[in-house]
């Protein structure tokens, strides 16, 4: 399928990065010293700012323009089936990148090297997380848009059977519902179901349980069983960032290094978190992704992909939303709790209610 012949070069093991030209504003990819890898050609829908092995690009041609997949070798797969979603092209995932057959409509997945690894036979797959992939198939779609003359931009899947597979295309779960508040990559596989309410367990076509962290039970957890009762100042390194960006109505957004943020706010933060420990306090948990018009990409690299998306899936920001203060002030009151490699760092705060 779809496969285009291209020079083919060795590859090369450096990520190259995305830069323009002055004149045209076609991007191009260099190296880290500079050197020029591809000249800038390509246009629109070429959104990697990182390539590591495999990227949806644009080009123009005699007829306009074309779409296709290169891998870093220069080898073209996927012409006219970019996976598109909400007007933007799919983003390399541990190595693998998501196509839709213009034909059929259906989408698979090629591996850093253009091969098919997981046929066109899905209605949709999530992006590789963990080795794995989510898959549904036989389901309906659904425009959520008004006007639909030009196709669904954005749509929703009714119905339909769902699996969990890794990426080599083998089935591992069979009726897997999929949500965002797995941790994909928490998964452990054992022999009994979890008895923990922080998890969630579905049983293998092997027999085994493969087990996975609900992000919002267990952060709603640590929240109140590791959070709240060791508060402190002094332990400021072990639930903040190393800087936090808060908002208030007299200050609009303001971003302070830890020490000189804890020095200012620690006692407000701390006695609006204790309200959740309180009955009656009405407050939920939302998750997000982490900012990129807030949190610099340099920064917080680890926390995008190579397109400048955030990496929900492995590192997602978890959100406490307080409604209401103690004192009757209406609003809400947002604490922003990014997923780390050691754990929730507080990162962001939106104060409407809180008082000293």
């Amino acid at each position: 399928m779809l496969l285009l012949g291209i020079l083919a070069y060795p590859q090369d093991e450096e990520t190259w990065m995305a830069f323009k030209n002055e004149n045209s504003q076609l991007i191009g990819f260099q190296d880290s010293k500079g050197q020029i890898k591809i000249e800038p050609r390509f246009m629109g829908l070429t959104s990697a700012i990182k390539f590591e092995d495999i990227i949806a690009v644009m080009e123009e041609n005699e007829r306009g323009y074309e779409t296709y997949y290169l891998t870093k070798t220069g080898k073209k797969v996927g012409k006219d089936s970019l996976f598109i979603y909400d007007n933007s092209a799919d983003c390399e995932s541990e190595g693998f990148i998501r196509f839709r057959d213009k034909k059929t409509d259906k989408v698979g997945l090629f591996n850093k090297d253009g091969h098919i690894v997981v046929p066109a036979a899905y209605d949709w797959l999530s992006r590789a997380q963990n080795g794995f992939v989510w898959g549904l198939m036989g389901a309906e779609k659904k425009c959520l848009d008004s006007h639909t003359e030009m196709g669904c931009e954005h749509y929703s899947w009714e119905g339909g059977e769902e699996f969990l597979m890794t990426t080599e295309n083998k089935i591992t779960i069979v009726g897997f519902k999929h949500s965002r508040r797995l941790d994909m990559y928490s998964m452990a596989i054992e022999d009994e179901p979890t008895v923990a309410t922080t998890k969630k367990s579905f049983k293998g076509l092997n027999g085994k349980y493969y087990t996975f962290l609900d992000f919002e039970k267990h952060f709603d957890d640590w929240m109140k069983n590791k959070l709240i009762p060791q508060l402190r100042v002094r332990r400021a390194p072990y639930f903040m960032c190393d800087s936090i960006t808060s908002w208030s109505r007299s200050s609009g957004w303001v971003t302070e290094p830890r020490k000189e943020f804890g020095s200012k706010h620690f006692k407000k933060l701390k006695n609006r978190l204790l309200q959740i420990t309180k009955k009656g306090t009405d407050y939920f948990i939302t998750i997000n992704g982490l900012n990129p018009f807030i949190y610099d990409l340099t920064s917080f690299e680890k926390y995008f992909t190579n397109c400048g998306e955030a990496r929900i899936e492995r590192y997602p920001v978890l959100t406490l939303v307080i409604n209401d203060s103690p004192d009757g002030g209406k609003g809400q009151d947002h604490f922003d709790f990014l997923k780390t490699g050691n754990g929730y760092r507080l990162i962001g705060i939106s104060l409407q209610n809180a008082t000293e």
